[in-house]
């Protein structure tokens, strides 16, 4: 439980887990420095002075001396096709921001740990085989992108590596769930090729909650896969959203006319990772929404709807 004298700085609080981990560090007791691109962006979301929240853009962040730093900065990967110029923004977006966290917190003498996004992408195609924190790299962009990024953290403390699965909840404007639910609400939607491949999904409420169990577990180090313990196949999440929703089911996206639509981006789509995270559960890390038929249970209820 956090206390009035722990203070974590959140970079990237704008965003999909970045804002709600805000509201659940400020309902836990913790003072919190919101840090984004765009101070005026963060004041359309938290409202001045809203609890203990202190606004930042980045060229305030070495002003901050917060107790813990959580970097959740990135250019979400799905957002345009791969083109090389994309690519690099990708990669930058991620770079860049993570420097500038390793040069501030050298002037924050209270910091104790460093939590650092990545993604359950480092592994790349892990076919059939069950994939824990000490599994190998990967290969593919995913991979290097992660692995680019890991490799960048310079930190002078506690280090937690949280590798995030494709988070779900309720938002109809952000996260992976409002990119799929238009198609599958009309009936048209599609898993990818034989559908046999495995994907990794964590509730947001669950991502949140394994992030402050990594924070307060002081013992806790390391990589972490923030994903539910319980992967699917992809044509098995297609078919229980589509149930969910009331409609078919009726098509698959073969592989050559993905390559067509997205690109070297389909890998995101076609590779196989049968996620486990072994070391939230190893840890005594109780899970509220373990299967994915139970996230999509709650994430497809309304936004204002309270859990």
């Amino acid at each position: 439980m956090g206390t009035q004298q722990e203070s974590v700085a959140v970079i990237g609080a704008s965003g999909f887990i970045g804002q709600a981990l805000c509201c659940q560090l400020l309902a836990q007791g913790y003072k919190v420095h919101a840090v984004g691109r765009s101070k005026a962006h963060l004041q359309a979301i938290f409202e001045e002075g809203q609890a203990d929240i202190q606004l930042h853009d980045y060229s305030t962040l070495r002003e901050i001396d917060a107790h813990i730093v959580v970097n959740l900065a990135g250019e979400n990967i799905a957002a345009k096709r791969w083109s090389a110029q994309q690519k690099d923004r990708l990669l930058s977006s991620r770079l860049s921001a993570t420097e500038q966290v390793n040069v501030a917190v050298k002037h924050w003498p209270s910091l104790h740990t460093f939590v650092n996004a990545s993604a359950i992408g480092i592994y790349g195609d892990g076919g059939d085989k069950a994939l824990n924190e000490n599994s190998p790299i990967g290969r593919g962009f995913s991979a290097e992108l992660c692995q680019r990024w890991e490799e960048s953290i310079n930190s002078p403390c506690r280090t937690i590596i949280a590798r995030f699965a494709v988070v779900l909840d309720r938002d109809r404007e952000a996260g992976a769930l409002a990119k799929m639910r238009p198609a599958f609400s009309l009936g048209v939607g599609a898993y990818f090729g034989h559908g046999k491949q495995w994907q990794a999904y964590i509730h947001r409420h669950d991502a949140v909650k394994a992030l402050l169990f990594l924070i307060e577990n002081k013992e806790l180090e390391g990589p972490f896969n923030i994903s539910g313990p319980e992967p699917v196949t992809n044509r098995e999440f297609s078919q229980l959203l589509a149930n969910k929703l009331r409609r078919p089911l009726l098509f698959s996206i073969p592989e050559f006319a993905a390559k067509i639509l997205f690109g070297e981006m389909r890998e995101l789509f076609y590779s196989s990772q049968r996620i486990i995270p072994d070391g939230l559960l190893r840890a005594g890390f109780s899970f509220d929404f373990p299967t994915v038929d139970r996230m999509l249970d709650d994430a497809l209820q309304h936004p204002d709807s309270h859990q």
